[in-house]
């Protein structure tokens, strides 16, 4: 019982630590990721608590198998379609080029199959750290973003291929160390892999097609959001038990897992939901990864000098790969450069990558501990690297136009999907929602639905509606229905303070949103319009107007709808 209460001394040390550091780094204009991996560093070697990384393994493992779901459900098939050719063209010559200048340079003292793994590792770049850096920088809708994250969402998608390729490669748990597999052996594991990949995926997509939408119609209660906190986990955890039962990779189970919900009308709602189980395992996850980084190890003999060298490494030859990959595919020098100094890192799924290799006895604990640390490096760097981009894009630029190497083009790039703008955001699609979504097609005017309840959002999507399960209290999901770009946004809920929880927040992301909220009762009228609402529409007045309309009709002197009062708009600059 000792050990028990021990253990979860170095579990609340470790959170503390990468807590406080998380704040420090954001506060540098850091990425948290970067405080909690330093976390794991300084809590490892400093001979306190978790001295073994092997302590938090377990919580790590979790980590990154909540990680790659979250992340699954950012990838249904919509968003995969709506990349284009472009972008998986981009990604797919990015990551095959760095493998390929990886194994030029590293077969002069490397085995191909080490090399492979090493470039496979680090090809790949980091969604979760460049995306709030780009979106701090107000850069995420330019051009060069657009293409950056274009190019990361391929990188993330091709881990599927690159773990089950690097796990072919490597050795079985037990085997000789120095036994080397032929290249029959390692198609035919590459094949037996895809092919179990084929099934769990023929699995899912029946489980997705069938008895999902059953699941939800009959077993998830619209009023009831803890039961899709626990499907959410339910689905994460037996999603990687099944894979790592059929000799998979946990972790590519529950994304392979989420990737199909993502799909489903309690996406939305459940990328909300698993946002809070998501924090404490990612924060283990990063945690763990600076943990293995051997401050010893690190400042004995020549081992800094390598690790510097290959982040210089990768901060020069990754940018160099993806700029020349941006102008194959049009995209003029300074935004080829921009995206290039975006992508000037490792992540997350290198370390995966690694750890398999690692594992499979592909390569030796002294690559794994070089990769480490340049992730942790450069991962610290990327917010230098990115506000690089734009100034020395700028000036590789007019270095190629001095030399007349190329000419000024004008809109040559590729542009974004515009969405629809000027839509009207509904909240509820009940009784009131429907009339005020009817009145809105009626004047040809787009519409986004926002309900908690999975078959109301069904029904809507029936009728052609764009709509999502979610709770609109939730910036994420108020962020969902691009509440910045929208008409009004509409609350026809009979709850106040429901109502007056998404008055708030719409309030706070768009401070000159039109907001049009529903008082289920008259002594909320003024709670709703203090709250922020432009116009509160107070039903019991409502009904009292009708009836006395109707009083007056049957005696012959009906007020006609004209002379009906107003409702009380919001001054402007009221709060």
């Amino acid at each position: 019982m000792q050990a028990l209460w021990d253990n979860l001394l170095d579990l609340i040390v470790l959170l503390a630590v990468a807590m406080l550091l998380g704040v420090i780094a954001e506060r540098l204009k850091q990425s948290a990721v970067v405080g909690y991996m330093l976390a794991g560093v300084i809590v490892a070697n400093a001979g306190q608590a978790l001295g073994n990384p092997g302590n938090v393994e377990t919580l790590a493992e979790l980590g990154v198998i909540l990680l790659m779901f979250t992340i699954g459900l950012e990838f249904n098939w919509s968003r995969l379609k709506r990349l284009g050719l472009t972008a998986l063209g981009a990604g797919t010559l990015q990551i095959t080029l760095t493998i390929a200048v990886a194994m030029v340079i590293g077969t002069a003292a490397l085995s191909w199959q080490a090399a492979l793994a090493i470039g496979a590792a680090l090809a790949m770049s980091s969604t979760a750290v460049v995306l709030p850096v780009l979106q701090r920088r107000a850069e995420a809708d330019s051009v060069h973003g657009r293409f950056a994250l274009g190019v990361l969402l391929v990188q993330d998608l091709a881990v599927v291929p690159m773990v089950l390729i690097v796990g072919a490669l490597g050795v079985a748990p037990g085997a000789d160390p120095e036994q080397t597999k032929g290249a029959a052996d390692i198609l035919l594991g590459i094949g037996k892999g895809f092919g179990v990949i084929g099934l769990f995926v023929l699995g899912f997509f029946l489980f997705s097609r069938f008895a999902l939408p059953w699941l939800v119609k009959w077993a998830v209660p619209s009023n009831n959001r803890d039961v899709l906190t626990l499907f959410a986990f339910l689905m994460a955890m037996g999603s990687a038990w099944l894979a790592q039962k059929v000799g998979i990779s946990p972790a590519l189970g529950a994304l392979l897992a989420a990737i199909f919900l993502g799909e489903s009308v309690i996406a939305p709602q459940l990328r909300g939901d698993v946002n809070p189980l998501k924090t404490v395992f990612v924060t283990l996850f990063f945690s763990a990864i600076g943990m293995y980084l051997d401050v010893q190890w690190f400042i004995k003999g020549y081992a800094w000098a390598y690790v510097l060298l290959l982040t210089a490494a990768i901060v020069v030859i990754k940018p160099t790969v993806v700029t020349a990959v941006g102008l194959i595919m049009k995209l003029t020098p300074r935004s080829a450069v921009a995206a290039g100094c975006s992508m000037a890192q490792v992540g997350i799924f290198s370390f995966v990558i690694a750890q398999i290799a690692w594992q499979g006895r592909i390569i030796t604990e002294l690559h794994f501990n070089l990769i480490v640390a340049s992730t942790v490096l450069t991962l610290f760097l990327t917010p230098y690297t990115v506000q690089l981009g734009r100034p020395l894009g700028n000036s590789f630029d007019k270095f190629l136009h001095r030399r007349g190497w190329v000419r000024a083009r004008i809109g040559n790039e590729p542009a974004a999907q515009a969405l629809a703008k000027g839509h009207v955001v509904v909240v509820g699609y009940g009784p009131a929602g429907r009339e005020v979504v009817e009145a809105a097609r009626r004047q040809s005017l787009p519409v986004v639905v926002l309900d908690l309840n999975p078959n109301s959002v069904i029904e809507a999507r029936k009728l052609g509606v764009e709509a999502y399960v979610g709770d609109a209290g939730q910036p994420a999901i108020l962020r969902l229905a691009r509440l910045h770009d929208a008409s009004a946004i509409v609350i026809t809920l009979p709850d106040h303070r429901l109502t007056t929880a998404i008055i708030v927040e719409a309030r706070a992301q768009c401070d000159d949103a039109t907001i049009i909220a529903r008082a289920r009762y008259h002594r909320y009228f003024n709670l709703l319009e203090g709250a922020g609402a432009n116009i509160v529409v107070d039903e019991e007045r409502q009904v009292g107007r009708r009836l006395s309309d109707y009083i007056q009709a049957t005696s012959g002197a009906s007020e006609s709808e004209d002379a009906e009062p107003k409702e009380k708009p919001r001054p402007e600059g009221a709060a």
